[in-house]
């Protein structure tokens, strides 16, 4: 890879990534509340179509991903809208920064792939600690209410 770090740390680093996205998301899904549920769901779904549409190329960014990434930003508005809750409205704002690293790479060929890819793991553990944070805020208020 041309930024440095080998194929095999990548590949670790997919399968770290997605280890826990999975904890994360499916721990939404069996307890958070109705917004957790939605986002945490939308969000594994799209790291899963993610990983099968993407191309490995060390030049451009993936279409694909873009794609995927745009249709999962308009599903965090959209839920983030329903839920009228801080953390959904962080989470789409990560989103909105996911898809404007996509749009960058594209346009300005001196950000680098490095960089690019960088950024969309940085912002997805940003989305995967508001699912949490919303999780554990959900949980909590249904207890709280018994």
């Amino acid at each position: 890879m041309a930024s440095g770090i080998s194929s095999s740390d990548a590949t670790l680093h997919v399968y770290i990534s997605l280890s826990l996205a999975i904890l994360i998301c499916g721990l939404a899904i069996w307890l958070g509340d109705a917004a957790a549920r939605r986002i945490g769901a939308a969000f594994l779904i799209s790291w899963i179509a993610s990983l099968l549409v993407y191309r490995n190329n060390a030049q451009n960014t993936d279409l694909g991903v873009l794609l995927v990434d745009v249709a999962t930003l308009f599903f965090f508005v959209w839920a983030s809208i329903k839920a009228r809750l801080i953390w959904s409205v962080l989470a789409s704002a990560f989103q909105l920064i996911v898809v404007a690293s996509h749009l960058a790479a594209t346009i300005d060929l001196r950000v680098t792939i490095g960089t690019f890819n960088l950024s969309m793991a940085m912002w997805s553990y940003g989305i995967l600690l508001c699912i949490a944070f919303g999780t554990w805020t959900g949980r909590r208020d249904r207890r709280a209410a018994g």
